[in-house]
């Protein structure tokens, strides 16, 4: 029982600067918010045999913009709305292609995040492949 009496006001006193030490919540009722606005992206619409030029042209032009330090980082995300569009036909009509297709994909935003040309010309060779071996 002696012990127990001596870890009681110490455990009393450590609760009680604990609970108060919690101070009720106020509210600035004269800050102001900021709207944000949110941008929605809708994906490109089309087969396969329409999406795949448009892609292949934004590939080709993206080592230029990755060289002139502008708009490349907007073109790889154009680049990836194109293969989310065509990603599920192409799955069902060229499963074996899809891997090289992401590959390629993957390589343009690392191309424009890391600002290296030569991966975006690298990309678009490996596509040009590609866009062969689809139309065959």
């Amino acid at each position: 029982m002696i012990h127990r009496a001596r870890w009681v006001p110490a455990a009393a006193a450590f609760l009680g600067a604990l609970l108060t030490g919690c101070s009720p919540t106020t509210y600035d009722g004269t800050a102001t918010t900021v709207e944000v606005s949110v941008t929605a992206t809708t994906l490109p619409q089309g087969t396969v045999a329409e999406l795949l030029p448009l892609m292949q042209a934004e590939v080709a032009a993206l080592a230029d913009k990755v060289a002139a330090g502008s708009g490349a980082g907007a073109a790889a995300t154009r680049i990836e709305q194109y293969w989310a569009a065509m990603a599920e036909q192409m799955a069902a009509e060229h499963a074996q292609l899809v891997a090289d297709f992401e590959f390629v994909v993957r390589l343009c935003r690392e191309a424009a995040d890391r600002k290296r040309p030569a991966d975006a010309d690298r990309a678009a060779s490996n596509l040009a492949a590609l866009a062969a071996a689809v139309a065959d």
